[in-house]
């Protein structure tokens, strides 16, 4: 999930990067830039996306506060896709 995450907020901000990067890390340095209030919570991210947890309490912050935020952010930025056929 943290991998997932991590790479999803990266592309908000991969056209203003002009590259890609498979290194969660160096994803989370990027969204940070541009997202400093959400930084910190990306960065923990990458890290668990190395090394998973089963903390239940960290899921939860994904499921109620980082992954809804993204999924916002993410219509804001690049629109709603259609659904396909």
């Amino acid at each position: 999930m943290s991998r997932h995450l991590v790479r999803t907020a990266f592309t908000l901000v991969m056209p203003r990067w002009y590259g890609w990067t498979s290194d969660l890390r160096e994803m989370a340095e990027a969204f940070a830039a541009s997202y400093p209030e959400r930084a910190e919570r990306l960065r923990a991210a990458a890290v668990l996306g190395y090394e998973p947890t089963a903390d239940r309490a960290v899921l939860l912050t994904y499921v109620d506060d980082l992954g809804p935020w993204l999924a916002r952010e993410y219509a804001r930025v690049h629109g709603v896709k259609a659904p396909r056929p």
